[in-house]
């Protein structure tokens, strides 16, 4: 499994002083133990891949399949360039739905978990419970990972868990 950077500064760094140092070796790549990135392209394909992912499960794909290819690339572009703007000139139109649905279909998100059984939970959660009540992350938290949350109440107990949405908005 091969998690974004900010992920695994989580799970295993966090307790350390930031910024965090990280050796790059650029001879004898450890190709047993990590998948090589063959170039930028990759990145960005696995990036429109989460969005359309996420697009799915919000809207069915719709947003995303009526963006035209200007627009995958603009909201690339700006991510990759640190330029808020740019970006989310697109990303809101991913982030936005009408009034009469009261939400997404589906919120998308990752559980990531230090265990070698089950590195992750993903599961479909509703944003609107069946009484018309809005969830909450404790909600999630208590429905997909119960564990993660302190017996007296609503705090997220000392285990090693990581939220992580799928398209972070």
């Amino acid at each position: 499994m091969h998690y974004p950077i900010g992920l695994l500064f989580d799970l295993l760094a966090s307790s350390s002083a930031l910024p965090w140092n990280i050796t790059v070796h650029f001879k004898s790549f450890p190709e047993k133990d990590l998948l090589h990135c063959p170039s930028k392209d990759a990145i960005e394909a696995h990036f429109m891949s989460c969005v359309k992912e996420a697009d799915a499960l919000k809207h069915k794909s719709q947003v995303i399949n009526e963006m035209q290819k200007k627009d995958h690339k603009q909201l690339w572009m700006g991510l990759q360039n640190d330029r808020f703007d740019q970006f989310w000139a697109i990303n809101r139109k991913l982030m936005e739905y009408p009034a009469e649905e009261n939400g997404f279909r589906y919120i998308p998100f990752r559980i990531y978990q230090t265990t070698t059984e089950r590195p992750f939970i993903q599961k479909l959660f509703r944003p609107v419970a069946a009484d018309g009540q809005l969830h909450t992350l404790g909600d999630l938290l208590k429905e997909v990972c119960p564990s993660a949350i302190a017996p007296e109440g609503n705090t997220v107990s000392n285990i090693k868990t990581v939220l992580s949405f799928l398209f972070v908005n």
